[in-house]
């Protein structure tokens, strides 16, 4: 029996044939459920209940991943950022942060919105770019790529967003919002809605509109595709996406960044430890420890050494951008952030990175102010509640240090 391609066949062919596999694959089912399995059939089974899982996944996501933009305006810049205004992104309203150093530490009680201003700070640096706003709802749902619903995707989007800022000396904002188009060129058997994204860097404005579907691949028309400058975002959740070290791992070897962080480590955390490398496909990192016979998984060493190693190797990947780190302290021992903020210090005037930082901990907040190397290149922001909103209080890194060395000031609770 000849086969039958479907890239031959027009909708109504492609549809029947579709329906007629279906059905088919159902009567077999039917037929092997009255069966008795031989146990030396399992594997194949299993095989073809894989295979059946990855169309059912296919079908439930959207297509929404596509082609990331990672050209800037410019390769090199004057300065980062020095103004960022939130007028409208989830709990965040009309938020002005104007003390912007190198380094930059938010802090605040829970539900405070500090991971919000990290995912505008994320979003306006992207701009027209519909896989930011991608990431930072897959990355708050802690959702792999291939996982994403389309529709669970749209309850997560706020009616509105709008944030704006200088950068590089530069006027820059964003908008974005999503809504149902009235048009009748669209297949409004699948359609659910499009996500308008307007961004403008110094006069060069950007638009892009994408129209999400279930069951098939978006489509984005853009006007426009440069970002503001290379960006990285590390979270808890970054610990389970090997896929993501491994890019950060090649460019931290070619621009030599992995053996100062291996250097690191040895110097102030392990060591015997000799080096880390990428061993194989699996995205495993293998140890070369003078103690050990064989090179363990970099997983034995714990959670705490895992994040220092992956956040260190993101800076290469930010060189002359944005650094993002949410939850700085978590699996991290309170005895190695002094030490741990000094190096990424080095490392952001190394790749001459801008970090904007997140931390629950008292005693990381302190021992990050007490320890940064250049105090000037410091700033400190608390966000409190203030009333039903969020208000903003900001610290240079001098004024803050004061106030540690007098007493003992708690920055998540500033009034």
């Amino acid at each position: 029996k000849k086969s039958v391609s479907p890239d031959n066949l027009d909708k109504k062919q492609f549809h029947e044939l579709q329906q007629a596999a279906i059905i088919s694959v159902n009567k077999e089912i039917d037929v092997l459920s009255q069966m008795v399995i031989q146990e030396k059939n399992l594997p194949n089974l299993e095989v073809a209940l894989g295979r059946l899982q990855g169309i059912v996944d296919r079908i439930r996501t959207s297509g929404l991943s596509g082609v990331e933009q990672t050209a800037p305006f410019h390769d090199r810049i004057g300065s980062h950022f020095t103004h960022v205004h939130i007028s409208d992104y989830k709990r965040l309203r009309n938020i002005d942060i104007s003390l912007i150093s190198r380094i930059n530490l938010f802090t605040g009680i829970n539900n405070s919105g500090k991971t919000s201003l990290l995912e505008a700070l994320y979003l306006l640096c992207c701009q027209n770019d519909f896989s930011g706003l991608l990431e930072v709802v897959r990355r708050r749902g802690k959702v792999p790529e291939d996982k994403i619903s389309p529709e669970w995707f749209f309850e997560q989007l706020p009616t509105l967003i709008r944030i704006s800022g200088i950068f590089d000396h530069t006027d820059t904002s964003l908008q974005i919002r999503h809504y149902k188009e009235e048009n009748s060129e669209i297949d409004k058997s699948r359609y659910l809605e499009s996500v308008e994204i307007s961004s403008d860097f110094g006069g060069s404005r950007q638009e892009s509109l994408t129209r999400i579907f279930k069951g098939r691949n978006r489509e984005t028309r853009a006007l426009g595709s440069k970002i503001l400058c290379p960006t990285v975002f590390s979270s808890p959740f970054f610990l389970n996406e090997p896929h993501r070290h491994t890019l950060y791992y090649a460019k931290s070897v070619r621009s030599k960044a992995k053996q100062k962080i291996v250097n690191f480590i040895r110097r102030n955390i392990v060591p015997t430890i000799e080096n880390i490398e990428l061993a194989d496909e699996w995205h495993r990192f293998l140890v070369t420890d003078s103690i050990c016979d064989k090179a363990p998984d970099l997983t034995e060493y714990g959670e705490g050494l895992q994040r220092i190693f992956f956040i260190s190797l993101l800076f290469a990947s930010a060189q002359n951008g944005v650094v993002l780190i949410d939850e700085f302290e978590n699996a991290i021992h309170t005895d190695m952030i002094a030490d741990f903020a000094r190096f990424i210090y080095d490392l952001a005037e190394l790749f001459n990175t801008q970090v904007f930082l997140t931390s629950h901990s008292k005693e990381c907040i302190d021992a990050f102010v007490m320890n940064i190397p250049k105090v000037k290149d410091l700033s400190a922001c608390a966000l409190v509640k203030d009333g039903r909103n969020i208000a903003v209080r900001e610290f240079s890194g001098p004024e803050f240090r004061k106030l540690v060395r007098a007493g003992n000031v708690d920055l998540r609770r500033a009034r």
